[in-house]
């Protein structure tokens, strides 16, 4: 659902709701009007005698006050409490309502929510990710090589706190300097060699 049709929907189950909330105000429970549940409220309200509702909904009078006992306990079903709501003339209807305030304030908690999920999954990506840096030291090394490479220019930089791995970082990088001249010299061969495939004789561009 989008966006702009979850905002509009929320906002007609909120209007629609309305009486709902204000009938929860001044019942003060779940239970019921009073407490004592509809079934037994509204029978004691109209002036529906036991007996009658019993007969209307063709049960025992003792059938009655285990209705009213079933909802009053939460314990009753919606189409049990639907056939008894008819047995007294009338027709149930039920809601489901925010616990406080109206749907949109339960939105914003979920939004609310939902951020604090998402910051929670980074933060932990980020302190999965830092770890694996720092382990193999990407930093020290980056650093190491720089100050290495300025010292073979002739540069001067500021020395170490201690010489301890200078010189297995000095192979490292006397190492990573022949591979390089090693592509310098190897890459006109391959060039000629790309040629050849290509159909171009080995030497001709020499020759040109």
């Amino acid at each position: 659902m989008q966006g702009y049709e979850r905002d509009k929907l929320r906002r007609e189950l909120d209007e629609a709701l309305l009486p709902f909330r204000l009938a929860r105000k001044r019942k003060g429970d779940g239970t019921g009007w009073g407490g004592t549940g509809w079934l037994k409220s509204i029978r004691q309200a109209v002036g529906v005698p036991v007996d009658e509702v019993a007969r209307r909904l063709g049960v025992c009078r003792w059938e009655v006050h285990r209705l009213e006992e079933s909802e009053k306990n939460s314990r009753i079903m919606l189409a049990t409490l639907s056939r008894a709501a008819k047995g007294l003339g009338c027709e149930l209807v039920y809601a489901l309502i925010p616990k406080e305030g109206a749907l949109e304030d339960l939105a914003a908690e979920e939004r609310a929510a939902s951020k604090r999920v998402l910051e929670s999954k980074r933060a932990e990506r980020a302190a999965e990710k830092k770890p694996w840096l720092e382990a193999i030291g990407w930093r020290e090394k980056l650093l190491g090589s720089m100050r290495t490479l300025l010292r073979q220019e002739g540069f001067r930089v500021r020395p170490r706190k201690t010489e301890r791995g200078v010189a297995k970082q000095q192979a490292e990088f006397a190492q990573t300097v022949k591979l390089a001249g090693m592509a310098r010299v190897m890459g006109p061969l391959m060039s000629e060699l790309a040629g050849q495939r290509a159909g171009k004789p080995v030497g001709e561009r020499a020759e040109e």
